[in-house]
């Protein structure tokens, strides 16, 4: 008896020791630390995939070479983000790797979400709460019909500046100008807003992208466009620009101006 009793005890303080390991160990086993959320990234060929080309496409992020979120950095991350094992990259654990923190510093203002740091409300959540609204609704459709040359970023009339001008006195309707591009839609909000700062305002202080960052033409976004149009090569790398480009000179209509206009038709046959 004396000896069942000991082994019992032995079994009890094993049995403490183990559930005061893992309850100290929690959050380490809740969440997958970085190289090993990477590691499992590359056994999977769709994550392996995206994971490169989110290295290409956010490379000038993750060197601070800008300090502009470009439309297909945020892309590819939605992109990652959609495979099995993606979101754990996101989740995960740097521990005391600083580089990995430094990296984490550098891609989160691009990372998708609903809300900024300062709780404003993603343009998705807007959008709909605009759609309840009857007297939003019918400006956000007088904005889709006047409004069309400056989806295409070509100018902002006349017609389009009232639309906007009348819009900013509607509750609902203010909250679209305050949002935070999200989702994956978030490409062809920032767009829009910058298109409407640059052409209807004249100056990147109106514009309200998700990023928060000083709104800078996106020189990055033709060249994307341009590679993936053609199925990019097999290695995934991106194709470098041929030269400096002038800012002032047209661009050839590119995928963006073709999938915001399908954008805005889906919007107006839901509406």
């Amino acid at each position: 008896m004396a000896s069942l009793a000991g082994l019992i005890r032995n079994w009890g303080l094993l049995l403490a020791c183990l559930l005061g390991f893992l309850n100290n160990s929690g959050p380490v086993l809740a969440r997958w630390i970085c190289w090993q959320a990477i590691m499992q990234c590359q056994v999977e060929p769709e994550c392996s995939y995206a994971y490169n080309q989110y290295l290409q496409a956010c490379r000038s992020v993750l060197y601070q070479e800008t300090r502009r979120c470009p439309s297909h950095c945020i892309s590819a991350l939605i992109h990652l983000n959609d495979t099995q094992t993606g979101p754990m990259l996101e989740s995960c654990d740097c521990v005391q790797d600083e580089i990995c923190k430094s990296t984490k510093r550098a891609i989160e203002p691009c990372l998708p979400r609903t809300r900024n740091r300062d709780g404003v409300m993603g343009c998705t959540e807007a959008r709909q709460q605009c759609e309840r609204d009857p007297q939003c609704h019918n400006s956000m459709r007088r904005y889709l019909h006047n409004c069309g040359k400056l989806f295409n970023g070509v100018k902002c009339t006349d017609q389009c500046r009232e639309v906007i001008e009348s819009m900013l006195s509607i509750p609902k309707a203010l909250l679209l100008k305050e949002c935070v591009c999200d989702g994956a839609d978030r490409p062809i909000c920032e767009a829009v807003k910058d298109n409407m700062a640059r052409l209807c305002f004249s100056g990147a202080e109106h514009s309200s992208g998700s990023s928060g960052w000083d709104m800078e033409p996106d020189d990055e976004y033709q060249d994307y466009y341009d590679t993936q149009s053609i199925g990019g090569d097999a290695g995934g790398q991106f194709r470098n620009p041929s030269g400096p480009k002038d800012s002032c000179s047209p661009r050839a209509p590119s995928a963006l101006t073709l999938t915001v206009s399908m954008f805005l038709l889906l919007l107006v046959s839901r509406s």
